[in-house]
Protein backbone atom coordinates (compact mmCIF):
# COMPACT_ATOMS: atom_id res chain seq x y z
CA UNK A 1 0.00 0.00 0.00
CA UNK A 2 1.06 3.59 -0.62
CA UNK A 3 0.75 4.93 2.92
CA UNK A 4 3.47 7.59 3.22
CA UNK A 5 2.36 10.86 1.59
CA UNK A 6 5.56 11.01 -0.42
CA UNK A 7 4.66 7.70 -2.02
CA UNK A 8 1.73 9.28 -3.82
CA UNK A 9 4.34 10.96 -6.01
CA UNK A 10 5.77 7.52 -6.77
CA UNK A 11 2.29 6.53 -7.95
CA UNK A 12 2.17 9.56 -10.26
CA UNK A 13 5.64 8.78 -11.64
CA UNK A 14 4.65 5.15 -12.22
CA UNK A 15 1.51 6.23 -14.05
CA UNK A 16 3.71 8.49 -16.16
CA UNK A 17 5.79 5.49 -17.23
CA UNK A 18 2.69 3.44 -18.10
CA UNK A 19 1.40 6.45 -20.05
CA UNK A 20 4.52 6.35 -22.22
CA UNK A 21 3.74 2.77 -23.18
CA UNK A 22 -0.06 2.95 -23.37
CA UNK A 23 -0.11 6.03 -25.61
CA UNK A 24 2.90 4.84 -27.57
CA UNK A 25 1.27 1.60 -28.77
CA UNK A 26 -2.14 3.12 -29.49
CA UNK A 27 -2.25 6.84 -30.22
CA UNK A 28 1.26 7.39 -31.61
CA UNK A 29 1.82 4.10 -33.39
CA UNK A 30 -0.97 4.26 -35.95
CA UNK A 31 0.38 7.15 -38.03
CA UNK A 32 3.60 5.20 -38.60
CA UNK A 33 1.63 2.18 -39.85
CA UNK A 34 -0.61 3.92 -42.41
CA UNK A 35 1.80 4.00 -45.35
CA UNK A 36 3.38 0.53 -44.91
CA UNK A 37 -0.03 -1.13 -44.44
CA UNK A 38 -1.32 0.64 -47.56
CA UNK A 39 1.69 -0.52 -49.58
CA UNK A 40 1.48 -4.07 -48.25
CA UNK A 41 -2.25 -4.74 -48.33
CA UNK A 42 -3.52 -2.19 -50.86
CA UNK A 43 -6.22 -0.57 -48.75
CA UNK A 44 -7.01 3.15 -49.17
CA UNK A 45 -6.09 5.85 -46.66
CA UNK A 46 -9.77 6.25 -45.76
CA UNK A 47 -10.18 2.51 -45.15
CA UNK A 48 -7.09 2.33 -42.97
CA UNK A 49 -7.82 5.56 -41.10
CA UNK A 50 -11.35 4.34 -40.47
CA UNK A 51 -10.03 1.65 -38.12
CA UNK A 52 -8.34 4.27 -35.97
CA UNK A 53 -11.43 6.47 -36.14
CA UNK A 54 -13.73 3.68 -35.02
CA UNK A 55 -11.30 2.85 -32.23
CA UNK A 56 -11.60 6.41 -30.92
CA UNK A 57 -15.39 6.10 -30.97
CA UNK A 58 -15.19 2.83 -29.06
CA UNK A 59 -12.89 4.57 -26.56
CA UNK A 60 -15.40 7.39 -26.11
CA UNK A 61 -18.43 5.10 -25.74
CA UNK A 62 -16.73 2.73 -23.30
CA UNK A 63 -15.31 5.65 -21.34
CA UNK A 64 -18.70 6.16 -19.67
CA UNK A 65 -18.96 2.75 -17.97
CA UNK A 66 -15.20 2.73 -17.33
CA UNK A 67 -15.44 6.13 -15.64
CA UNK A 68 -18.23 4.93 -13.37
CA UNK A 69 -16.27 1.77 -12.60
CA UNK A 70 -13.15 3.74 -11.65
CA UNK A 71 -15.20 6.12 -9.48
CA UNK A 72 -16.66 3.22 -7.53
CA UNK A 73 -13.98 0.50 -7.56
CA UNK A 74 -10.67 2.13 -8.44
CA UNK A 75 -8.42 1.93 -11.49
CA UNK A 76 -6.07 -0.95 -10.67
CA UNK A 77 -7.83 -3.84 -12.36
CA UNK A 78 -9.29 -1.90 -15.29
CA UNK A 79 -5.80 -0.64 -16.17
CA UNK A 80 -4.28 -4.09 -15.75
CA UNK A 81 -6.91 -5.63 -18.01
CA UNK A 82 -6.36 -2.84 -20.54
CA UNK A 83 -2.64 -3.59 -20.74
CA UNK A 84 -3.30 -7.30 -21.36
CA UNK A 85 -5.84 -6.49 -24.05
CA UNK A 86 -3.49 -4.01 -25.76
CA UNK A 87 -0.65 -6.54 -25.91
CA UNK A 88 -2.77 -9.34 -27.35
CA UNK A 89 -4.40 -6.97 -29.85
CA UNK A 90 -0.99 -5.92 -31.15
CA UNK A 91 0.07 -9.56 -31.48
CA UNK A 92 -3.10 -10.24 -33.46
CA UNK A 93 -2.58 -7.21 -35.69
CA UNK A 94 0.82 -8.58 -36.68
CA UNK A 95 -1.02 -11.42 -38.42
CA UNK A 96 -3.86 -9.66 -40.25
CA UNK A 97 -4.60 -10.05 -43.96
CA UNK A 98 -8.22 -8.86 -44.20
CA UNK A 99 -9.63 -5.39 -43.57
CA UNK A 100 -12.19 -6.68 -41.06
CA UNK A 101 -9.34 -8.04 -38.95
CA UNK A 102 -7.78 -4.57 -38.75
CA UNK A 103 -11.11 -3.16 -37.55
CA UNK A 104 -11.71 -5.95 -35.05
CA UNK A 105 -8.30 -5.76 -33.44
CA UNK A 106 -7.55 -2.05 -33.67
CA UNK A 107 -11.03 -0.59 -33.29
CA UNK A 108 -12.36 -3.21 -30.89
CA UNK A 109 -9.28 -4.42 -29.06
CA UNK A 110 -7.13 -1.31 -28.85
CA UNK A 111 -10.19 0.96 -28.66
CA UNK A 112 -11.25 -0.86 -25.50
CA UNK A 113 -7.68 -0.84 -24.17
CA UNK A 114 -7.53 2.94 -24.63
CA UNK A 115 -10.71 3.35 -22.57
CA UNK A 116 -9.09 1.35 -19.78
CA UNK A 117 -5.59 2.88 -19.68
CA UNK A 118 -5.28 6.40 -21.10
CA UNK A 119 -5.45 9.86 -19.52
CA UNK A 120 -9.16 9.92 -18.58
CA UNK A 121 -8.42 7.07 -16.16
CA UNK A 122 -5.04 8.28 -14.90
CA UNK A 123 -6.37 11.82 -14.44
CA UNK A 124 -9.20 10.42 -12.31
CA UNK A 125 -6.63 8.70 -10.11
CA UNK A 126 -4.60 11.91 -9.74
CA UNK A 127 -7.69 14.07 -9.14
CA UNK A 128 -8.62 11.82 -6.25
CA UNK A 129 -5.15 11.70 -4.73
CA UNK A 130 -4.34 15.42 -5.05
CA UNK A 131 -6.23 18.62 -4.38
CA UNK A 132 -3.90 21.46 -3.34
CA UNK A 133 -1.02 20.23 -5.49
CA UNK A 134 -3.15 18.90 -8.35
CA UNK A 135 -1.47 21.05 -11.01
CA UNK A 136 1.99 19.93 -9.89
CA UNK A 137 0.91 16.27 -9.86
CA UNK A 138 -0.57 16.53 -13.35
CA UNK A 139 2.60 18.29 -14.49
CA UNK A 140 4.75 15.38 -13.28
CA UNK A 141 2.41 12.81 -14.82
CA UNK A 142 2.33 14.48 -18.21
CA UNK A 143 6.01 15.44 -18.32
CA UNK A 144 6.91 11.77 -17.96
CA UNK A 145 4.05 10.69 -20.22
CA UNK A 146 5.17 13.29 -22.75
CA UNK A 147 8.15 11.08 -23.55
CA UNK A 148 5.75 8.72 -25.31
CA UNK A 149 5.86 10.33 -28.74
CA UNK A 150 9.62 11.10 -28.80
CA UNK A 151 10.31 7.50 -27.75
CA UNK A 152 7.62 5.47 -29.52
CA UNK A 153 7.21 7.31 -32.83
CA UNK A 154 10.91 7.07 -33.79
CA UNK A 155 11.10 3.57 -32.27
CA UNK A 156 8.11 2.41 -34.29
CA UNK A 157 9.50 4.06 -37.42
CA UNK A 158 12.87 2.36 -36.94
CA UNK A 159 11.31 -1.02 -36.20
CA UNK A 160 9.03 -0.83 -39.24
CA UNK A 161 11.94 0.17 -41.50
CA UNK A 162 14.25 -2.61 -40.26
CA UNK A 163 11.89 -5.44 -39.27
CA UNK A 164 8.72 -4.73 -41.21
CA UNK A 165 5.47 -3.58 -39.66
CA UNK A 166 4.36 -7.06 -38.58
CA UNK A 167 7.47 -7.88 -36.54
CA UNK A 168 7.50 -4.32 -35.21
CA UNK A 169 4.06 -4.88 -33.68
CA UNK A 170 5.31 -7.97 -31.84
CA UNK A 171 8.21 -6.03 -30.32
CA UNK A 172 5.87 -3.24 -29.23
CA UNK A 173 3.48 -5.76 -27.67
CA UNK A 174 6.37 -7.01 -25.54
CA UNK A 175 6.89 -3.50 -24.13
CA UNK A 176 3.29 -3.52 -22.88
CA UNK A 177 3.68 -6.90 -21.18
CA UNK A 178 7.05 -6.08 -19.61
CA UNK A 179 6.47 -2.46 -18.52
CA UNK A 180 2.86 -1.28 -18.38
CA UNK A 181 1.22 -4.49 -17.18
CA UNK A 182 3.27 -5.03 -13.99
CA UNK A 183 3.13 -1.34 -13.03
CA UNK A 184 -0.65 -1.23 -13.41
CA UNK A 185 -1.06 -4.45 -11.44
CA UNK A 186 1.32 -3.63 -8.60
CA UNK A 187 1.34 0.15 -8.19
CA UNK A 188 -2.14 1.57 -8.81
CA UNK A 189 -4.16 2.04 -5.61
CA UNK A 190 -7.24 3.81 -4.29
CA UNK A 191 -6.84 7.33 -2.89
CA UNK A 192 -5.63 7.39 0.75
CA UNK A 193 -7.99 8.16 3.61
CA UNK A 194 -6.16 11.45 4.23
CA UNK A 195 -7.27 12.81 0.89
CA UNK A 196 -10.47 14.04 2.51
CA UNK A 197 -14.11 13.67 1.46
CA UNK A 198 -14.89 13.52 -2.23
CA UNK A 199 -16.93 16.69 -2.60
CA UNK A 200 -18.25 18.28 -5.78
CA UNK A 201 -21.07 17.84 -8.28
CA UNK A 202 -22.97 14.66 -9.01
CA UNK A 203 -23.25 13.71 -12.68
CA UNK A 204 -26.86 14.90 -13.00
CA UNK A 205 -26.01 18.26 -11.48
CA UNK A 206 -23.04 18.73 -13.81
CA UNK A 207 -25.23 18.00 -16.84
CA UNK A 208 -27.54 20.87 -15.88
CA UNK A 209 -24.74 23.46 -15.81
CA UNK A 210 -23.72 25.49 -18.91
CA UNK A 211 -19.95 25.12 -18.25
CA UNK A 212 -20.23 21.39 -18.78
CA UNK A 213 -21.69 21.79 -22.27
CA UNK A 214 -19.36 24.58 -23.36
CA UNK A 215 -16.31 22.67 -22.19
CA UNK A 216 -17.66 19.48 -23.75
CA UNK A 217 -18.12 21.16 -27.15
CA UNK A 218 -14.64 22.65 -26.90
CA UNK A 219 -13.13 19.31 -25.97
CA UNK A 220 -14.88 17.57 -28.88
CA UNK A 221 -13.57 20.03 -31.48
CA UNK A 222 -10.07 19.87 -30.04
CA UNK A 223 -10.18 16.06 -29.99
CA UNK A 224 -11.26 15.97 -33.65
CA UNK A 225 -8.35 18.20 -34.67
CA UNK A 226 -5.85 16.33 -32.52
CA UNK A 227 -6.87 12.98 -34.01
CA UNK A 228 -6.37 14.26 -37.56
CA UNK A 229 -2.81 15.30 -36.75
CA UNK A 230 -2.13 12.09 -34.89
CA UNK A 231 -2.94 9.91 -37.88
CA UNK A 232 -2.04 12.11 -40.85
CA UNK A 233 0.97 14.26 -39.91
CA UNK A 234 3.51 11.55 -40.77
CA UNK A 235 1.78 10.73 -44.11
CA UNK A 236 1.56 14.49 -44.79
CA UNK A 237 5.30 14.89 -44.29
CA UNK A 238 6.05 11.80 -46.42
CA UNK A 239 3.93 13.35 -49.15
CA UNK A 240 6.04 16.51 -48.88
CA UNK A 241 9.16 14.47 -49.65
CA UNK A 242 10.42 13.49 -46.21
CA UNK A 243 11.97 10.06 -45.66
CA UNK A 244 9.48 7.91 -43.65
CA UNK A 245 11.85 7.40 -40.72
CA UNK A 246 12.70 11.11 -40.69
CA UNK A 247 9.00 12.03 -40.90
CA UNK A 248 8.28 9.82 -37.89
CA UNK A 249 11.22 11.41 -36.08
CA UNK A 250 9.97 14.93 -36.80
CA UNK A 251 6.57 14.09 -35.36
CA UNK A 252 8.23 12.41 -32.40
CA UNK A 253 10.09 15.65 -31.65
CA UNK A 254 6.74 17.19 -30.74
CA UNK A 255 6.92 15.19 -27.54
CA UNK A 256 10.33 16.61 -26.70
CA UNK A 257 9.16 20.15 -27.49
CA UNK A 258 6.13 19.59 -25.25
CA UNK A 259 8.06 18.83 -22.07
CA UNK A 260 8.68 22.42 -20.87
CA UNK A 261 5.06 23.39 -21.57
CA UNK A 262 3.69 20.35 -19.75
CA UNK A 263 5.63 21.35 -16.67
CA UNK A 264 5.41 25.15 -16.72
CA UNK A 265 1.77 25.60 -17.79
CA UNK A 266 0.52 23.16 -15.18
CA UNK A 267 2.61 24.59 -12.37
CA UNK A 268 1.38 28.04 -13.38
CA UNK A 269 -2.20 26.78 -13.30
CA UNK A 270 -1.93 26.27 -9.53
CA UNK A 271 -1.41 30.03 -9.24
CA UNK A 272 -3.55 31.63 -11.97
CA UNK A 273 -6.08 28.90 -12.71
CA UNK A 274 -6.09 26.46 -15.63
CA UNK A 275 -8.98 27.72 -17.77
CA UNK A 276 -7.39 30.77 -19.36
CA UNK A 277 -4.20 28.83 -20.04
CA UNK A 278 -6.25 26.08 -21.67
CA UNK A 279 -7.85 28.58 -24.06
CA UNK A 280 -4.47 30.09 -24.95
CA UNK A 281 -2.81 26.74 -25.64
CA UNK A 282 -5.70 25.56 -27.80
CA UNK A 283 -5.54 28.72 -29.94
CA UNK A 284 -1.79 28.27 -30.40
CA UNK A 285 -2.41 24.72 -31.64
CA UNK A 286 -4.56 26.12 -34.44
CA UNK A 287 -1.82 28.58 -35.32
CA UNK A 288 0.70 25.72 -35.42
CA UNK A 289 -1.35 23.79 -38.00
CA UNK A 290 -1.46 26.90 -40.18
CA UNK A 291 2.34 27.07 -39.89
CA UNK A 292 2.63 23.43 -40.98
CA UNK A 293 0.65 24.21 -44.14
CA UNK A 294 3.17 26.91 -45.05
CA UNK A 295 5.87 24.23 -45.24
CA UNK A 296 7.74 24.93 -42.00
CA UNK A 297 7.64 21.69 -39.98
CA UNK A 298 10.34 22.85 -37.55
CA UNK A 299 8.33 25.89 -36.43
CA UNK A 300 5.22 23.69 -36.32
CA UNK A 301 6.99 21.31 -33.93
CA UNK A 302 8.07 24.18 -31.68
CA UNK A 303 4.68 25.91 -31.48
CA UNK A 304 2.46 22.83 -31.42
CA UNK A 305 4.81 20.97 -29.10
CA UNK A 306 4.99 23.84 -26.63
CA UNK A 307 1.24 23.66 -26.10
CA UNK A 308 -0.25 20.28 -26.93
CA UNK A 309 1.23 18.45 -23.94
CA UNK A 310 -0.33 20.96 -21.56
CA UNK A 311 -3.84 20.63 -23.00
CA UNK A 312 -5.01 17.40 -21.35
CA UNK A 313 -3.86 18.20 -17.78
CA UNK A 314 -5.12 21.78 -18.03
CA UNK A 315 -8.50 20.44 -19.14
CA UNK A 316 -8.45 17.92 -16.28
CA UNK A 317 -7.72 20.69 -13.76
CA UNK A 318 -10.43 22.89 -15.27
CA UNK A 319 -12.99 20.10 -14.95
CA UNK A 320 -11.90 19.38 -11.37
CA UNK A 321 -12.24 23.06 -10.47
CA UNK A 322 -15.75 23.22 -11.91
CA UNK A 323 -17.11 19.86 -10.73
CA UNK A 324 -14.91 18.53 -7.91
CA UNK A 325 -13.96 14.94 -7.14
CA UNK A 326 -17.20 13.20 -6.18
CA UNK A 327 -18.11 11.98 -9.68
CA UNK A 328 -15.04 13.14 -11.58
CA UNK A 329 -14.58 9.91 -13.55
CA UNK A 330 -18.24 9.72 -14.58
CA UNK A 331 -18.48 13.41 -15.53
CA UNK A 332 -15.34 13.41 -17.65
CA UNK A 333 -16.34 10.10 -19.22
CA UNK A 334 -19.67 11.55 -20.38
CA UNK A 335 -17.79 14.59 -21.66
CA UNK A 336 -15.44 12.33 -23.60
CA UNK A 337 -18.28 10.55 -25.40
CA UNK A 338 -18.87 13.27 -28.06
CA UNK A 339 -15.12 13.80 -28.14
CA UNK A 340 -14.62 10.16 -29.01
CA UNK A 341 -17.19 10.36 -31.79
CA UNK A 342 -15.75 13.52 -33.37
CA UNK A 343 -12.16 12.38 -32.94
CA UNK A 344 -13.19 9.16 -34.64
CA UNK A 345 -14.68 11.02 -37.59
CA UNK A 346 -11.68 13.33 -37.99
CA UNK A 347 -9.03 10.90 -39.30
CA UNK A 348 -11.54 9.15 -41.55
CA UNK A 349 -12.72 12.43 -43.10
CA UNK A 350 -9.14 13.63 -43.54
CA UNK A 351 -8.31 10.34 -45.27
CA UNK A 352 -11.41 10.69 -47.46
CA UNK A 353 -10.44 14.26 -48.44
CA UNK A 354 -6.94 13.04 -49.26
CA UNK A 355 -8.30 10.25 -51.46
CA UNK A 356 -10.62 12.66 -53.29
CA UNK A 357 -8.33 15.69 -53.59
CA UNK A 358 -4.89 14.09 -53.66
CA UNK A 359 -3.60 16.20 -50.78
CA UNK A 360 -4.13 17.26 -47.19
CA UNK A 361 -4.48 21.04 -47.54
CA UNK A 362 -8.25 21.31 -47.01
CA UNK A 363 -8.23 18.73 -44.22
CA UNK A 364 -5.53 20.60 -42.33
CA UNK A 365 -7.20 23.98 -42.87
CA UNK A 366 -10.36 22.59 -41.27
CA UNK A 367 -8.21 21.17 -38.47
CA UNK A 368 -6.76 24.60 -37.69
CA UNK A 369 -10.28 26.05 -37.66
CA UNK A 370 -11.47 23.39 -35.20
CA UNK A 371 -8.69 24.28 -32.76
CA UNK A 372 -9.54 27.99 -32.95
CA UNK A 373 -13.27 27.35 -32.45
CA UNK A 374 -12.42 25.20 -29.43
CA UNK A 375 -10.42 28.05 -27.91
CA UNK A 376 -13.31 30.48 -28.36
CA UNK A 377 -15.68 28.13 -26.51
CA UNK A 378 -13.28 27.95 -23.56
CA UNK A 379 -13.13 31.74 -23.39
CA UNK A 380 -16.95 31.84 -23.37
CA UNK A 381 -17.18 29.39 -20.46
CA UNK A 382 -17.90 31.11 -17.10
CA UNK A 383 -14.99 30.75 -14.70
CA UNK A 384 -15.35 28.38 -11.78
CA UNK A 385 -16.66 30.07 -8.62
CA UNK A 386 -15.94 27.02 -6.46
CA UNK A 387 -12.55 25.34 -6.37
CA UNK A 388 -11.98 22.30 -4.25
CA UNK A 389 -8.90 23.03 -2.19
CA UNK A 390 -7.51 21.79 1.12
CA UNK A 391 -4.55 22.90 3.21
CA UNK A 392 -1.23 21.92 1.77
CA UNK A 393 -0.36 20.00 4.93
CA UNK A 394 -2.92 17.34 4.02
CA UNK A 395 -1.12 16.68 0.78
CA UNK A 396 2.57 16.67 1.55
CA UNK A 397 3.20 15.83 5.17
Amino acid sequence: MLKAPGERWILVAGLGVTTIVSYGVTQYLFGVLVVPIQHDLGWSRAQISGAFSLGLIVWGVLGVPVGRLVDHSGARWPMTAGSLLAAFSLLGLARIHELWQLYLLWSGGLGTAMALTLYPVTFTVVANWFQQRRGAALALLTVIGGLSSPLYVPLAGWLVAHLGWRDALEVLAATVLLIALPLHALLVRQAPAGAGPATGSALGEALRRPPFWLLTASNALSALAYAVLLVHTVPFLIGRGYNPVLAAGVFGLIGVASLPGRFLFNLLSDRVGPQGLLALCTALQGAAVAILLTGNPVLFVLVYGATFGAISPLRASTMADHFGRMAYGSITAVQNLPSGILSGLGPFLAGYLYDRLGGYNLAFELTAGAFLASSVLIYLTPRSDQQERQPESLQDQ
